[in-house]
């Protein structure tokens, strides 16, 4: 992709790792990556922006980003008048995330309706999909009526600076680390489940919590509810200091809620486990088996099942050989097909495609 200049548009979060891990696969690659950005209110930012961009140096392809959904209105003129395509990297439905799991807006009031307008049109109006898996695409396909062809899987990834394989872990008690933003698609309340399962069974491990959000109050609730005294719940911490606690584990966990959403999408802890060489326990849904095969590189169970997560655990607590050909196999599935260098190849087709010689080859619509 030398010569090719990718232009980031519209109030993308440029803080995600989504975000950063694109950017640098594209640069990677040999890309020149450059931003047109605005904080501002929707109506205060989208004429400037659009100005700016069409007055821009050239660049041969557009992405608009997690949290510019608003914005695609005018990266679509932008792109019209310069003759460029655009790509769409919405990374999840504001709908879904916000009305459907989150529960910020009323499914029916104004704002609900202006959320599921923007990924509708947003979605339309792209010549490419973004999406982190194949499950999410058909599903992106067929709620906004996008063509199946337009999308294209970029795998969500890790920061492999901070995450990588660390010491082996030998003595002290046997850990199970779980961390997020406790989302309802996280079921952490089948993690404190599964504790109080093996508790009572007489289990000696521990389990470590980290994180808040939207489900915390009602899990820390469950935990003394059931009296669990082997999970310790920490406060939030810099990613890069999740990567000392990743060592410090036997093994990892993903994510076992039932939402629709979690269905179709793998969650960053699963990929972070991966790449630091832990094994890595985490709900059997279509977009999992996508990318790892049960008993091979990842332990597997039923989401929403207490019981099987603590029997997996168990599993892999009495089983030491099996951790380590888990954690093995795991990491040379991150290498060959997660990894930021997979990634920069996906990248890199999708890219070929609709840009030849720094001209556009548009979609046809």
């Amino acid at each position: 992709m030398t010569g090719v200049r990718v232009c980031f548009f519209g109030r993308y979060d440029p803080h995600t790792l989504r975000h950063s891990l694109i950017a640098r696969c594209l640069a990677r690659a040999g890309a020149d990556v450059v931003s047109i950005r605005d904080d501002r209110a929707l109506w205060r930012r989208t004429m400037p922006l659009a100005a700016r961009a069409v007055g821009a140096p050239r660049f041969d392809l557009m992405i608009v980003a997690f949290r510019a959904h608003s914005d695609m209105a005018a990266a679509r003129l932008v792109c019209s008048l310069r003759r460029v395509p655009l790509v769409f990297d919405p990374l999840t439905s504001r709908y879904e995330e916000r009305v459907i799991d989150r529960r910020l807006a009323l499914p029916r009031g104004v704002l609900a309706r202006w959320y599921w307008l923007t990924d509708l049109v947003g979605c339309r109006l792209a010549d490419r999909l973004l999406v982190e898996t194949d499950a999410q695409a058909d599903w992106f396909s067929r709620t906004f009526r996008v063509p199946r062809a337009r999308c294209r899987r970029i795998w969500l990834g890790t920061d492999e600076a901070v995450m990588r394989p660390g010491p082996a872990r030998s003595g002290g008690a046997f850990t199970v680390l779980f961390y997020g933003r406790f989302s309802p698609l996280h079921g952490v309340e089948h993690i404190v489940e599964a504790a109080a399962r093996l508790e009572r069974r007489g289990d000696p491990a521990r389990f470590v919590i980290v994180g808040g959000g939207q489900t915390y109050a009602a899990v820390r609730a469950l935990a003394e509810r059931l009296a669990v005294t082997t999970i310790t719940f920490l406060d939030p911490v810099p990613y890069p200091e999740l990567a000392g606690l990743v060592d410090g584990a036997d093994v990892c966990l993903g994510s076992f809620g039932t939402a629709a959403r979690a269905a179709r999408v793998i969650p960053y802890k699963v990929f972070d486990a991966l790449a630091a060489a832990r094994p890595v326990i985490t709900a059997d849904t279509p977009a999992v088996r996508e990318a790892l095969t049960g008993g091979e590189d990842a332990w597997l169970c039923p989401a929403g099942d207490p019981a099987a997560l603590a029997d997996a655990i168990a599993a892999l607590e009495g089983d030491p050989d099996l951790r380590a050909r888990l954690a093995r196999n795991g990491r040379r599935v991150f290498e060959e097909r997660l990894s930021a260098d997979a990634i920069t190849r996906d990248l890199t087709a999708m890219v070929s495609e609709l840009v030849k010689g720094g001209r556009a080859d548009h979609v046809s619509r």
